[in-house]
């Protein structure tokens, strides 16, 4: 009984996937491996696919309005930064939320022109005025958030204290007053968790706002952050 030679098949096999490498590098119509322009070429064309594709995520988390990063790109950001923190040993950082104090005021008193005119000031003095690696995003309609990498809670009441400072003599030269509602928590000592400290930052940007509003100084009464801070 003759057995059948697979021995042909069976070269065949091992020396498709050894070449398999090689076959985009040869040019189907010639048979013939790909000259050094081509292969130049191709490789330019894939970086400008590549540098396109790159151009379409950096418009999915980019603010139209101020050029800031939005709340897609901040979501994942404090999430990769949290779970950074939790894998180095005496880790922390900061985030802080920013609040335009009465934009609505401003949009129907002068135009959402000039509304949308305050939140790129907002975005421009954020920018100038924290460091070069701090994260800056704009989340919402009148709504900032800044990461701050390596930011422990002994730095950020002094930090707090020159943007207000700041701010004031920079807004002395606009045609209406610009005022901003601050809120900041700390890793690990406001929470571990992105909802826990997202909560906390919330919370002190809005009691900051109400104590704006009635005129008074110095952290907001029986906040926790004002007994453990001052």
């Amino acid at each position: 009984m003759a057995f059948a030679d697979y021995t042909e098949v069976c070269w065949r096999t091992s020396d498709l996937f050894a070449r398999r490498s090689n076959v985009a590098r040869k040019d189907p119509a010639r048979g013939k491996p790909a000259s050094l322009e081509e292969l130049l070429r191709e490789n330019e064309s894939l970086r400008n696919e590549l540098a396109k594709l790159e151009g379409y995520r950096t418009l999915a988390y980019r603010d139209e309005l101020t050029g800031l990063w939005n709340r897609r790109y901040f979501t994942e950001r404090l999430a990769e930064e949290t779970s950074r923190a939790r894998r180095r040993l005496h880790s922390h950082f900061t985030i802080m939320l920013a609040d335009v104090n009465d934009l609505k005021v401003i949009n129907d008193a002068h135009g959402h022109a000039e509304g949308d005119l305050v939140l790129r000031w907002v975005a421009e003095f954020l920018e100038c005025s924290l460091r070069a690696h701090d994260v800056i995003f704009r989340i919402g309609g009148d709504e900032f958030a800044v990461l701050l990498p390596e930011l422990a809670a002994a730095a950020a009441e002094p930090l707090l204290a020159r943007l207000r400072s700041t701010l004031f003599a920079a807004r002395t030269c606009a045609p209406f007053p610009i005022g901003l509602s601050f809120g900041f928590a700390v890793y690990p000592e406001d929470g571990t968790t992105s909802d826990e400290l997202l909560h906390l930052a919330d919370d002190e940007m809005y009691r900051d706002k109400h104590r704006q509003k009635l005129g008074s100084a110095g952290p907001p009464p029986g906040s926790r952050h004002a007994a453990a801070r001052t």
